[in-house]
This record gives C-alpha cells, sequence and structure tokens, in this order.
C-alpha cells in the first residue's frame, strides 16, 4: 500500500521538474515493485500445480522432497492437495542443500521423486539437492516443481512443473514469503547493486 504513496509522490514531484533528484533518491531504495502473487492467486497456482503432477505421475507413487524451509511449506501445501482431493500415497521429505542435508526414509518403492522449491533461478540449489539424494537413480522419473521460475540458468536444469514463469532483471528479487510456516505471497522487489 505504501509502494502507491510513494509512487504518486515520484510523479508528483517529476511535474515540478526535480527529476535528478528523483532518480538519486528512486536508485537508492531497496523498494517493493510489485506483489506478484497475493494469497488467493498462490493457492489456486499450488492448486493446478498439484493436479498437474499427478497427471505427469501417472498414477504412481510420489517422493515429494521439498528444498530448505520454503520448498518444505510450498512441498506441504501440494501434498495435502494430491493426498486430499485427489487420493494419491505421497511421501513428504525435507531436503537442506547447505550441507546438512536429510536424505533418509526415500522409499525405493516409490516410482516418482519430485523435487519442490519457491523459486528456481540459476538452478544451483536444485543441482546439489539432486546430487544429496543418493536414490536418486533408482526411480523411474524425476521432476522438478518451482512455483516461480525467474530464468537465468547457470545450470542444466529444467523446472518441468512451474506455477508462474516470471522473467525478471539481475537486480530484482522475487521475495517468497511465508506465514505460520505455509505460502502466503509473492513480491519483486529491486536491489540497489551498489
Amino acid at each position: 500500500m505504501w509502494f502507491v504513496t510513494i509512487r504518486s509522490l515520484f510523479c508528483f514531484i517529476s511535474k515540478l521538474k526535480m527529476d535528478k533528484l528523483i532518480t538519486k533518491f528512486y536508485d537508492n531504495l531497496f523498494f517493493i515493485l510489485m506483489i506478484l502473487l497475493d494469497q488467493n492467486r498462490l493457492q489456486r497456482i499450488l492448486k493446478r500445480m498439484a493436479y498437474q503432477l499427478v497427471e505427469t505421475s501417472a498414477g504412481r507413487n510420489i517422493d515429494l522432497v521439498g528444498l530448505n524451509e520454503r520448498g518444505y511449506s510450498v512441498a506441504s501445501v501440494l501434498e495435502e492437495h494430491m493426498t486430499k482431493e485427489i487420493n494419491i500415497d505421497v511421501s513428504l521429505h525435507q531436503l537442506f542443500v547447505d550441507g546438512t542435508a536429510e536424505t533418509s526414509g526415500f522409499t525405493r518403492k516409490n516410482k516418482v521423486l519430485i523435487a519442490a522449491d519457491d523459486v528456481i533461478y540459476s538452478g544451483k540449489t536444485m543441482f546439489k539437492a539432486l546430487n544429496h539424494i543418493e536414490e536418486l537413480y533408482d526411480y523411474e522419473d524425476v521432476y522438478v516443481a518451482a512455483v516461480i521460475d525467474r530464468g537465468h540458468r547457470k545450470l542444466p536444469v529444467e523446472a518441468g512443473i512451474v506455477g508462474v514463469e516470471v522473467p525478471t532483471k539481475i537486480n530484482e528479487h522475487v521475495d517468497f514469503q511465508l506465514k505460520n510456516n505455509k505460502p502466503h505471497q509473492v513480491l519483486i522487489t529491486k536491489i540497489n547493486p551498489e
């Protein structure tokens, strides 16, 4: 809400021919560019992704792995939709990719592995996560799911199930926010490159 106020102020000041002052002030802020996904739209996207994952798995059992905190919150919502509304067997796991990877509990009876995260950007986090899973080659299929795909890959990792593709600039940041450990909203913020 305050973004509109600041933007209105900038428009007013620009009419007063103070463009250089505005540009300097504007570029030195870390500010919200926009609310990309509010809670309602985010829930609709997660529900649609759950249906896509079920269709992709073709009725086979699923090991669903959420990466770090936000990826696990996404995976837990996907798991809720898949088990409650669609009635499919899903085994939920959390994987920390900062060196404390917990890879126990993966069942070889499941035929499909799905690695879920909030945002996929360069592909480094997903690549590290998949390398931590020792049973990776025992699965018939491995899929990557991400709510937001920013592009800008450095590694050849592709998200097969994507909620929204948002090509961003390098100095923009996608802020996936949680509330009570559940996905709440997604903001795009600008980071000052200095």
